[in-house]
């Protein structure tokens, strides 16, 4: 599948202040226009470009794209789009402009500069005056584990500074999400320096084989699709195999998505041998109509051999001789849980039973492009002159859109977490503060899993305080990318 013919195709409706037209007709005014306002010109007409052709919902916001306007703020003007229901209510939460396209696009690679950790907000009184950060767990390598962070680690001020309700945004996002160093004031007045740096955030996280009734169990904790993990979880799951194990217990808590192709790599894995040799239909694409008419049925199947081809990222992948062949998966998901892992769920659920444990996931069924407005100027290029085209390479270096294109279905066509998420069959709720690390038998939703009800409630490590977690966390990266090949 290829995008550029489409956006080729796109590119002759090119906006012009709620006009269109070609490059016969192109509109010079941009040459007397400000910095700034020749910036929002370009952004804006790359933007509508991919909101009109691309966007699943295009003809439900058809009205609206007509009075888009060259001048309008454009990261406002797709939030402000983007599709409602009946109600009012925001059906897609995902698409967006950036004008940091690299630290966007770094979220969904793996590849940024971090502490390397997760964590939960909860109060830490029962007053609500303050706040604590809990840590769910960090990635092996990264500062955070170097300092010695483990989970259930609680953090309560960040550079001497108290965290509050009224400052926790700003404060977490300049110090824990900010790049740079931070002090860390631990529960126990110990105190912690951590300095961010690039590295790959492996979402190969931790993985064993549980013994429990004479079975062999394998456990993965995966926290993200990206492309760069592919051979690893090739190598986890051929030892899960010499391992003989039967049953996968697949933690996605924290998952909030990543590579469609890195989710049927990974279902390939995980599906009966059979449904690889019959060549079954792992997961549907439903586009809006030019998509449609375009690419017609689009369908992945299950195998052995993948092969990407988009843009710079090229690779190749092979999982013979890794295919578990089990009947049955334990997924563990929260609110947490979205996009790819949803997908991966949705489209194995017609060929094993699967049972899922935790709390409701997100509930994001879409899946989207992520382009960079050079690359998409690059493909408009034989629409624009020269000089137009140079101009706006250079005015939209930074800028990128993530927008929604398609519904995940399964091979019926059904989306089991369309629109709310999936509802759990055992219910539990994460506790990052039970006093044990994931993988642990007795940490809350492992234990849940294991045997088929939660833990009593035993005193926590906070000293038995009951923390309350707060009804907003700081935002996990939720998106599901699309390669333009199947």
């Amino acid at each position: 599948m290829e995008i550029k013919r489409i956006l080729i195709a796109a590119a002759a409706l090119i906006l012009t202040c709620g006009c269109n037209g070609g490059k016969e007709e192109e509109d010079t005014r941009w040459k007397g226009m400000d910095a700034e306002t020749r910036q929002k010109y370009f952004v804006n007409i790359f933007a509508y470009n991919m909101m009109s052709t691309y966007y699943l919902w295009n003809e439900e916001i058809k009205p609206q794209l007509g009075n888009w306007s060259v001048t309008e703020d454009p990261v406002a003007k797709v939030k402000a789009l983007r599709y409602k229901d009946e109600m009012g209510r925001e059906v897609d939460r995902w698409t967006q402009v950036t004008d940091d396209f690299e630290a966007f696009q770094g979220k969904v690679t793996g590849d940024t500069k971090s502490l390397g950790m997760d964590f939960t907000l909860f109060y830490s009184d029962s007053e609500k005056k303050y706040v604590v950060v809990v840590v769910n767990y960090t990635y092996p390598g990264s500062p955070a584990e170097e300092a010695g962070l483990r989970r259930g680690d609680k953090i309560v001020a960040l550079n001497g500074e108290l965290i509050t309700p009224d400052n926790y945004k700003d404060l977490i996002q300049s110090t824990l999400l900010g790049g740079g160093n931070v002090t860390l004031t631990m529960a126990d007045e110990s105190e912690k320096t951590l300095t961010a740096r690039e590295m790959y955030l492996d979402p190969v996280n931790s993985y064993r084989i549980i013994e429990k009734d004479g079975k062999r169990i394998a456990y993965l904790h995966f926290t993200g699709f990206t492309l760069k993990c592919c051979d690893r979880l090739v190598e986890v799951f051929k030892h899960f195999k010499r391992e003989a194990v039967s049953e996968l217990i697949l933690d996605l808590r924290y998952n909030g998505g990543g590579y469609a192709f890195t989710a049927e790599v990974l279902a390939s894995m995980i599906v009966p041998e059979k449904e690889i040799n019959n060549s079954s239909v792992f997961q549907r694409e439903i586009y809006n109509s030019i998509l449609a008419d375009a690419w017609g049925d689009t369908k992945s199947i299950f195998r052995t051999e993948f092969q990407l081809e988009e843009g710079e990222e090229k690779m190749t992948v092979s999982t013979a001789g890794a295919n578990l062949n089990i009947n049955k998966l334990y997924v563990i998901m929260t609110g947490g849980t979205a996009s790819a892992s949803e997908s991966l769920v949705c489209g194995l659920m017609p060929y094993m039973d699967v049972t899922i444990v935790g709390q409701k996931s997100l509930g994001k069924y879409c899946g989207g492009f992520i382009v960079d407005g050079p690359t998409w100027y690059g493909w408009a290029k034989d629409d624009i002159s020269t000089e137009q085209y140079e101009t706006a390479v250079q005015d939209v270096r930074n800028w990128g859109i993530y927008v929604m294109v398609s519904r995940y279905a399964d091979v019926y066509g059904n989306t089991p977490c369309m629109p709310d998420g999936f509802t759990p069959d055992l219910e539990v709720s994460d506790d990052p503060l039970d006093g044990f690390q994931l993988g642990d038998e007795n940490e809350t939703m492992l234990y849940t899993v294991l045997h088929g009800s939660a833990p009593a409630k035993t005193a926590r490590r906070s000293g038995g305080k009951n923390l309350s977690a707060l009804e907003e966390q700081m935002p996990r990266p939720s998106v599901m990318i699309l390669p333009a090949i199947r």
